[in-house]
């Protein structure tokens, strides 16, 4: 792999972000962002910021940008860049991926952002086999949709910035775990 300080994952739900994240991270020593997991925890608490992140997590709407970019520099100001990061669940807006691009490039941090293409059947299977296991809020039928939604209303854009800052890799999704591990460690 060429030297890459940051690996960002987007993807539509369910499309396989998190795995390939454990895998890249085990692979490169790389330390993970785990955005989704930050928020569920503060979701799980009590109080009015534990509330309005607890109904935007279960309507399956996205956080403000500008939510997700703090935990990016928190972690990166308590670090001092010492270590490569995946950021998983992070950049799924142009607001939100101009500010990770600013804020990665102040870092002096090189990135990629590996964008997990599936199509959006196969999304609405994966969360409903998902639900049955896990029982998260957001995978039920209801709420599936309006993911999909919100992620082609909002993560496209954010696609297209990165892809016009040459950092872009589209994977197919759409195969088994071990051949999307496969493509994205030969297109790195």
């Amino acid at each position: 792999m060429k030297k890459v300080d940051a690996l960002i994952l987007i993807g539509k739900p369910g499309s396989g972000k998190g795995t390939q994240s454990g895998i890249l991270k085990q692979k490169f020593r790389m330390e993970d962002i785990p955005y989704g997991e930050f928020f569920r925890n503060i979701a799980s608490d009590k109080g009015f910021l534990a509330n309005k992140v607890a109904s935007s997590i279960n309507k399956g709407e996205f956080l403000p940008y500008w939510m997700p970019s703090y935990v990016l520099i928190d972690y990166l100001l308590k670090h001092n860049n010492k270590t490569g990061i995946i950021l998983d669940g992070a950049a799924r807006s142009k607001e939100e991926a101009i500010i990770v691009h600013k804020v990665l490039t102040w870092f002096e941090m090189e990135y990629k952002v590996i964008y997990i293409d599936v199509p959006d059947e196969v999304v609405i299977n994966r969360l409903s086999e998902r639900l049955e296991l896990l029982e998260r809020e957001d995978d039920k039928p209801e709420h599936i949709k309006n993911r999909i939604d919100t992620y082609n209303d909002l993560v496209i854009p954010s696609i297209e910035y990165f892809r016009g800052k040459d950092k872009l890799i589209t994977i197919n999704g759409d195969q088994s775990m071990e051949k999307v591990s496969a493509d994205i460690l030969k297109a790195l």
